[in-house]
């Protein structure tokens, strides 16, 4: 601040010892605080350098996820349609298959219907008109589960009393 003096100029004011340390102590955290404030934008600019990273490596994770759905919805629509369903003629020959086979004779209608895509009492049936000899008594191979197992058959159809 400046004074008049008595020849009208003006000349600067004395600044005290104490007021001069608390200046230089200002410019000193002002230098601190501007160096800190740097180091912040360097951070958070690494920072934002990191997200936008991980944002893009996420991204490449979600393409690659649905190229490989796509890749398995492909694969189960070639494979549904590799299989053609059966005409009745088709499904009637592998039932008598079945029911003609020494091995598979024994199977029961539910796992040959399981097989063959028709209906259990369909193959019940054409057991039917196949058999010429009653098959009560004998013993079918049953899968219940993913369990194979013998089941008797003398009682089927029996009212109990």
């Amino acid at each position: 601040m400046a004074s008049k003096d008595n020849d009208g100029g003006s000349r600067p004011k004395k600044i005290s010892d104490k007021k001069r340390d608390r200046l230089a102590r200002s410019k000193e955290q002002f230098a601190v605080l501007q160096e800190s404030l740097r180091q912040s934008v360097v951070q958070m600019e690494q920072w934002g350098s990191w997200a936008q990273d991980l944002i893009e490596s996420r991204d490449d994770e979600i393409v690659a996820l649905q190229a490989r759905v796509d890749a398995l919805e492909t694969r189960l629509l070639r494979e549904a349609g590799d299989e053609p369903r059966l005409t009745n003629a088709q499904k009637r020959e592998a039932i008598t298959a079945y029911l003609t086979d020494p091995e598979r004779t024994n199977w029961s209608d539910r796992e040959i219907a399981r097989q063959v895509g028709t209906s259990p009492q369909t193959v019940a049936n054409w057991r039917q008109r196949l058999s010429v000899t009653s098959r009560r008594g004998q013993d079918r191979t049953v899968i219940r589960g993913g369990k194979v197992f013998k089941m008797r058959t003398d009682n089927i159809g029996q009212n109990k009393r």
